[in-house]
């Protein structure tokens, strides 16, 4: 029992939440990185050489209203859910024997989420045009393309290598480590994101990644790039890179397009009733999905070029010469 005491004295907070961190492998490098650098800036130095079982509410509300003061009230909430997270691993470990992070539930109102919208139908032809001759560099310009044809996250994008990508095949492969949910991911490419890829491997070709940075050689495109183009080209405040998704959400959802194939290709975190089989629900469907994404592109193409929505419809809606190909694929998988 005194072996028992001495060793859970020893153990501070900030090596519990270490242990704690390296014991959640399944994390993305970038999360990693984001809950060890708010630990290291918040939390550690005012709590971190505490044994974790002194530790008390009182210890974390200042820690947690400092935060939201500063207006990160978000990243507060974050933090207590994270020492929340500790907590439990320490006891699972013997090491306390509650969690005080659970009293301070509801100290910080979490704030009301502005999500950029997405594009309208009407406001997508002026957009792919303002890119051609607005968006800067031409590999902005190339990545703000490809981020409409593929609708990836950013930085799924942002960090891609020539290495997973095979352009005869049309095919792009993620691989785990580079995703949210830490599976791989397949993105059919259209005939239009391989002509880009083509572009812009002439431009980039000869190094590793797709999107180097100028400023800092070894290092990929900044996060903020991409979001910097779209200011300068109007769209600052209402639209971001990440919209492309909700865009193509949306306007496919509208075009009667199969949810379930769309939600595979933006790689949304479903929980699969077969574990067994997550590891390869990113290989489902692929031929349908295939079609979908040429279909976008066309789409794409289609309003670029003017064409109205209802001429949009009739050429890729439910009744569509399009769809009725969709579903003859979709009969097959």
């Amino acid at each position: 029992a005194i072996a028992l005491q001495a060793d859970t004295y020893e153990r501070t907070f900030e090596t519990v939440a270490r242990e704690w961190i390296v014991s959640n492998a399944h994390w993305s490098e970038y999360y990693t990185n984001q809950v060890t650098s708010y630990l290291e800036k918040d939390v550690f130095p005012r709590i971190g050489k505490l044994p974790i079982s002194s530790i008390r509410a009182p210890h974390l509300r200042p820690i947690i209203k400092d935060v939201a003061a500063r207006g990160a009230k978000t990243v507060a909430i974050l933090i207590r859910q994270w020492c929340g997270q500790i907590f439990s691993y320490a006891a699972a470990q013997g090491l306390c024997e509650f969690d005080p992070a659970a009293l301070l539930k509801g100290l910080v109102k979490r704030p009301q989420v502005r999500h950029n919208p997405p594009l309208t139908w009407a406001e997508i032809p002026d957009f792919l045009n303002r890119v051609d001759n607005e968006g800067g560099y031409q590999t902005t310009v190339l990545a703000l393309k490809l981020m409409a044809l593929t609708y990836v996250r950013t930085v799924e994008l942002r960090k891609a290598s020539w290495e997973e990508f095979d352009l005869d095949n049309a095919m792009w492969s993620i691989p785990s480590e580079r995703m949210k949910m830490r599976r791989p991911h397949l993105v059919p490419l259209s005939r239009q994101a391989v002509a880009a890829l083509r572009e812009l491997h002439a431009l980039t070709g000869g190094g590793k990644v797709l999107f180097p940075s100028y400023r800092k050689p070894g290092q990929v495109m900044s996060a903020t790039t991409l979001n910097q183009a779209l200011k300068r080209m109007g769209y600052g405040g209402r639209f971001s890179s990440h919209g492309f998704r909700s865009t193509a959400t949306t306007i496919l959802g509208l075009l009667g397009y199969p949810e379930k194939r769309v939600d595979l290709q933006l790689a949304h975190s479903k929980k699969s009733k077969d574990s067994s089989r997550a590891p390869y629900d990113h290989t489902k469907f692929v031929e349908s999905r295939k079609v979908i994404m040429q279909d976008w592109a066309d789409i794409l193409d289609s309003l670029q070029a003017g064409k109205p929505v209802e001429g949009v419809t009739k050429a890729f809606g439910p009744m569509s010469k399009r769809r009725t190909a969709l579903l003859r694929v979709i009969e097959r998988e």
